[in-house]
Order: structure tokens, then sequence, then C-alpha cells
């Protein structure tokens, strides 16, 4: 921690960088050894050499690697043996190129192949009818007219019925006059009227009656000429369903008629394709057999030249050995500079706190005795007076300031005692 708070002095990146760098390089040269050991097996041996050559892209001397590998003398004749069967095989393939272009220099013989079958394009197929149409009855004969019944009819017989009763009527109201003037009533009498009264209104009743049976009449009459057209009715029907059903089983058997031989086209075109599918594989593999000729001697050196391949015995492996990871100098730095400034922060940040609390506090005196503190940790120090900032627990609550005692001794005016007995330091002067 400064005296005076001030920040951390900048780390050399460049050294760190140099350094870590450095070790890079050993640490790959290192691998470079540890991963090319000589190696010895019943079958042969493999051995590294090295020598200094120059790398052109930066012109520093760099070491340069080969590679050695031998055979035991039992698998080195092995080999030996091996390459000279591989040439004797070339030197036999390359007898057979006359051959090869004795069969090529023939064309290819079109001529005598099967012939390419085709098939017709299908018959066309059954789609027309008779037109049974026209011989459908749509059209529909009620046979006799509806009767028509309207109220005339039903005057007529009311009328009919009136002039019967009529002379009745006229009858009773004239003995009724004559009985009610025996009986000593006169015209316009009150049971004059009275009697005329009841008198009119039975003979109302018998011409409603008169009426409803004129009704009754004409209903009769109306239901007599429904049962004859009812019956005209259902005789037209039945004939028109007879001829209808009779052109449906026509319609039906053409149809079927067409179907089958719409059927027999169809089979007729299948065998059709069944026999051009079958002659058209024939030319297929006569195409196929005469292309295998032309090419049999050549497929037979190629079959020498691709025979048994010269191989190398294969070395047994061995673990390779890891890079060494190298030291991060250049973090480390950074991290340690990190917490250096961090550290110098926090001391700021909490001395900035402090002298806040303080300008709000003004010249108020708070206890500060270090007699009352526990837990005291230093955190800082202030900029002018040089004493220690620090943060402890005071009365159970954790706190952040100074020791009043240091304060004192250098800053005798920012300090009393309180009449407790323990010292109280001016935070405000602490601004």
């Amino acid at each position: 921690m400064g005296g005076k708070g001030s920040a951390p002095a900048a780390p050399d990146y460049l050294g760190a960088a140099t350094a870590q760098a450095q070790a890079s390089e050993r640490a790959t040269t290192a691998q470079n050894y540890a991963n090319r050991p000589s190696i010895n097996t019943p079958f042969g041996g493999q051995s590294w050499t090295t020598g200094q050559s120059t790398d052109p892209a930066t012109g520093q001397a760099v070491t340069s690697w080969t590679q050695n590998t031998s055979l035991a003398p039992g698998l080195q004749n092995a080999l030996d043996s091996q390459i000279g069967l591989q040439n004797d095989r070339s030197q036999l393939a390359s007898g057979f190129m006359d051959r090869v272009a004795g069969e090529y220099a023939q064309p290819f013989d079109y001529a005598n192949l099967p012939r390419m079958a085709q098939v017709n394009a299908p018959a066309s197929l059954g789609t027309s009818m008779a037109d049974y149409s026209r011989g459908l009855s749509t059209g529909f004969n009620f046979g006799a007219p509806l009767p028509q019944v309207d109220s005339g009819y039903r005057d007529t017989v009311a009328n009919q019925l009136m002039q019967r009763m009529q002379p009745v009527h006229d009858y009773q109201q004239s003995q009724l006059e004559t009985r009610l003037a025996n009986q000593g009533f006169t015209v316009g009498s009150e049971g004059y009227k009275r009697g005329l009264d009841e008198l009119g209104q039975r003979q109302s009743a018998e011409r409603f009656n008169a009426l409803d049976q004129s009704g009754n009449e004409m209903q009769r009459l109306f239901g007599m000429q429904m049962q004859t057209a009812n019956t005209g009715f259902n005789q037209n029907l039945q004939g028109a369903q007879f001829g209808n059903q009779a052109l449906g089983q026509a319609a039906a058997l053409d149809q079927s008629r067409m179907g089958a031989q719409n059927a027999a086209m169809g089979q007729q075109q299948n065998l059709n394709q069944s026999f051009a599918d079958q002659q058209n594989r024939l030319r297929q593999q006569a195409i196929a057999e005469q292309m295998q000729r032309r090419g049999m001697s050549l497929n037979e050196m190629n079959a020498l030249l691709s025979g048994q391949q010269v191989q190398m015995p294969n070395m047994p492996s061995f673990n390779p050995s890891g890079r060494a990871e190298t030291p991060n100098l250049l973090g480390a730095t950074q991290m340690g500079y990190d917490a250096q400034l961090g550290n110098y922060n926090a001391q700021q940040a909490g001395f900035g706190n402090l002298l806040g609390a303080g300008a709000q506090l003004g010249s108020a005196f708070l206890f500060s005795d270090r007699r009352l503190k526990s837990n005291i940790k230093r955190v800082g120090t202030h900029p002018a007076l040089g004493v220690g900032i620090y943060t402890y627990k005071m009365m159970g609550m954790p706190q952040h300031g100074v020791i009043a005692q240091e304060v004192r001794a250098v800053r005798p005016d920012l300090v009393r005692r309180h009449a407790s007995g323990y010292l109280q330091v001016n935070y405000g002067g602490l601004a």
C-alpha cells in the first residue's frame, strides 16, 4: 500500500511476452526430441538424425530431422524378391497390348444384335354408348284433370235448401203472428217483438244447418272426383316406371359389353409389353457379352498390373510425449498488476467513501476510539494525514474509518474526549 495512495507502476509487458515466447520455444524443442525415439523390432529399425539448416522465411538457424528405416536381412530379401516378381508381372502384362489393340480394332457389331422391340400404342377404349335418354319418361300425364270445387257450388246447394225452407218459414211466421194477436199482443209491443225474435233465431239456426249440409255435400263430391284422378295418376306412373326400367337394363347391358371389350384390349396390351420387354432384355444381354469379349484382354492386363503391391512393414507405435504447457508469464504479470491496481482502487474508493461521509457530517464528532473496535483490518492510508484507514466492528456493526489515537498524534485538533472517556474524531475535518 502506498503511503500516499499512489497507483502501482505498469509491468514490463514486453519482457513478460519475450520470456513466455522463449519458454514456449524450449517446450517445443523438448517435445520434438521426446517424440522421435529410435525403434528396434525383429522386422527392422527406425532412427532419426539431426542437422542444422536455415529457415528460409526468417533466416535463422533451425534443427532439421531425417527419418531412417532399415529392414532385417531376411525381410529385406523378401522385399527384393517381391519387387522382382512385380517387375515380371509388369513385363507379362506388356505382352497383352497386341491382343488389346486387336480386340479394340474391331468396331462394335450392332447388326447382329436382337432387334429392339417397341409396343404399339394401345387401341382406343370404348367409351360411347347408345343414347337412351331420349326414351326416358320425364314428362307425366296426370290423367283426368283435378276437380275444381269453389264456393259457387256450395251456394247453389245452399240456395236450393233455402228455397225449400222459405215456404215453411213464411207459414211459421204467419201462424206466430196470428197466435200473438189472439193472445192480445199488438204489433210493435214488447211481447210481440220478443216472439218474432225467438222465431227468427230458430229459422237462422235452420239456415246455418242448411249451409253446413251444402259444405258437406261439396266435400263429398270433391272426394269422389279426387279418387278418380288418383287412380289415373297411379296407372300413368306405373307405366312410366316400367319403361324407364327397361331402358336402364338396356344401358347396363351396353356398359357391360363395353367393359369386357376394354378389358380384352388391356390384356392384349400387357402381353405385347411383356414380349417387348423380353426382347429388349435379350438385346441388352447380347450387348453386355460383346463388350465383355472386347475388354477381356484389357481386364487381364489390368489384373496383372494391379496385383499384390509391395508393402512396407508396420513399425510398432509408441505413446507420443505431450507438449509441456508453457507458463503464462504474460497472463501472470497482467493478473499481478490487476490485483495491485484493484487493491489501489479499493483503497481509493474506501477513502472516497470516508471523505464523502465526513463531508456530509460537517464538523460532527463520532466515536472512533480503538478501545471500542474489534476485528480491525487496515485497508488504506489517508493521503494527507498518513494515518491508516481500517475496517472494524464497533458495537457489533461493521464500519469503516480511522483510529482516534492515530489521528490525535498528527492532528490533535480533530480529536476530543467524550464525557464517557472515549475519544471522538471530527470526520468532517478529514475531508
